[in-house]
């Protein structure tokens, strides 16, 4: 019997474009989808998108399915990788061109699942603070705990900042930790998504150039499992940054853009 693909949910996208005067003085390029991670919020790209528009990139912030305030998600809606994957698919094909695709943590497992299965949406994958290998075991053991009783406790919450970030000011944390404020029928699936990772076969189904960003001081994604992972294929690139940990493109915006600029610079483009 034939499985029935998961049902897509229709995402909020947050559309920016450059200046004008900035954008007449590069040549066209396939917009930049930003994914986040598990109970983030699109607030953390900011740092990022300045960076990227000045350089004269388009960049569609997109929240992952359930994660924008009000989001109601059709009733047969399952959360997994592939159905994030799907949803986001439906936002690629909204330009006429494949796009570029950057993911963080979560949002990189479900943009290597986007490449996989929609392959001719995608011009290249960026994964930020992530590649395809086991969590950390201490991590995964907490954060399975807090999903069996059904919410997110403060303590939990506060060493996944901690873990995520480091030392934040009370303003930026305050920001940064409303994702733990959304629905737990949002939180808990998406959680297990995240933990469960991309399917083995995932990565040898992208077949468009591959890019990972790692913080040098990563708590959950160490430098090892990213060398291993870009190793593997002639595809895949790898730019380690220093004093960063897991959430570069908020603790180094601006070597993070470089990167990603390069990189897609670099990488072929489609014509529209």
């Amino acid at each position: 019997m034939l499985q029935e693909p998961p049902a897509a949910a229709a995402l909020h996208v947050d559309m920016r474009f450059p200046a004008a005067a900035v954008k007449a003085d590069f040549p066209p390029q396939p917009p930049v989808l930003l994914l986040h991670g598990w109970a983030s919020t699109s607030a953390y790209w900011e740092p990022l998108a300045a960076e990227l528009l000045d350089a004269g990139w388009t960049v569609w912030i997109v929240d992952l399915p359930g994660y924008h305030r009000g989001d109601v998600l059709p009733l047969d809606f399952q959360w997994t990788l592939e159905s994030a994957a799907d949803s986001v698919a439906a936002v690629a094909a909204r330009n006429a061109a494949p796009v570029h695709i950057a993911g963080h943590s979560m949002g990189g497992s479900v943009a290597l699942t986007l490449a996989a299965r929609h392959p001719g949406l995608v011009a290249s994958v960026a994964l930020i603070g992530m590649v395809p290998a086991p969590p950390n075991e201490g991590f995964k053991s907490m954060l399975e705990s807090q999903l069996r009783q059904g919410f997110i406790d403060d303590a939990t919450r506060a060493k996944c900042m901690k873990a995520w970030f480091g030392a934040l000011s009370p303003e930026d944390n305050r920001l940064l930790s409303r994702g733990f404020e959304l629905p737990f029928e949002v939180l808990g699936p998406s959680g297990l998504a995240a933990m469960a990772g991309v399917t083995a076969d995932v990565p040898e189904k992208v077949t468009v150039p591959t890019l990972v960003i790692a913080g040098v001081g990563d708590r959950l994604r160490s430098l090892d499992q990213a060398e291993a992972f870009v190793a593997a294929s002639p595809l895949r690139r790898l730019v380690a940054i220093p004093d960063a940990g897991h959430s570069v493109h908020w603790e180094q915006p601006q070597d993070c853009a470089r990167a990603l600029g390069a990189f897609w610079n670099e990488s072929p483009q489609t014509p529209a």
